[in-house]
């Protein structure tokens, strides 16, 4: 994030506003309460340092449009392309999709960060709602629910190019729907159903 700001801003107003967001960070986390340690654990290490670096741009900056701009750029350049390619990185692994989608399961099966329903889990897709999550609370609970928006869309910079994997979404929390509807698609089990029929007729 630094070296973000650094480049935004050049060296004296980069690093202002990183040592402004880092004191601003630990005010916000001495307020919350009320949560689990793996939910605190999300919150220092993820979702409440862009919080705290989109307030602080606001003050400095003195424009929220501007700030709001600042942090979504943050998170699709830096946040999300790295988790893409971290993601996409593995793709050439045969069964890539079945990992993949054992992995989606279990990490939102078993972390209090959200309540989920699991619609579907098969070798064509994996479809789940998320009807409560740590992200749009923290955006509530620190009166910045406009900013659940960046995380929502970061997904689509996080997924949008995997080539085995398709992601599909109608609609999240943070953009006033009742919940997140995620849907990942194996290309590969559609490409062979589609071969498949094309033969038979």
């Amino acid at each position: 994030m630094q070296q973000f700001l650094i480049k935004e801003f050049g060296q004296s107003l980069g690093n202002k506003i990183y040592d402004l967001q880092q004191s601003k960070l630990q005010t916000i986390l001495e307020l919350t309460t009320g949560k689990s340690n793996n939910q605190m654990a999300t919150l220092t290490k993820t979702i409440l340092p862009r919080i705290s670096l989109y307030k602080v741009l606001q003050e400095e900056l003195g424009e929220q449009k501007r700030a709001y701009d600042t942090v979504e750029k943050y998170m699709f350049t830096i946040v999300g392309q790295k988790l893409n390619k971290q993601y996409s990185m593995f793709e050439f692994i045969p069964g890539y999709f079945y990992i993949f989608r054992k992995m989606m399961v279990g990490v939102v099966n078993k972390s209090d960060n959200w309540i989920t329903e699991v619609i579907k889990n098969d070798r064509t897709s994996v479809e789940y709602n998320i009807t409560k999550c740590l992200w749009y609370d923290a955006c509530v609970e620190n009166a910045c629910l406009e900013l659940c928006k960046i995380f929502c869309e970061t997904d689509h910079v996080i997924y949008g190019s995997m080539k085995k994997v398709k992601f599909i979404r109608t609609g999240t929390l943070g953009m006033g729907n009742k919940c997140c509807d995620f849907c990942f698609l194996n290309r590969k089990q559609k490409e062979l159903v589609a071969e498949v029929k094309k033969s038979q007729n």
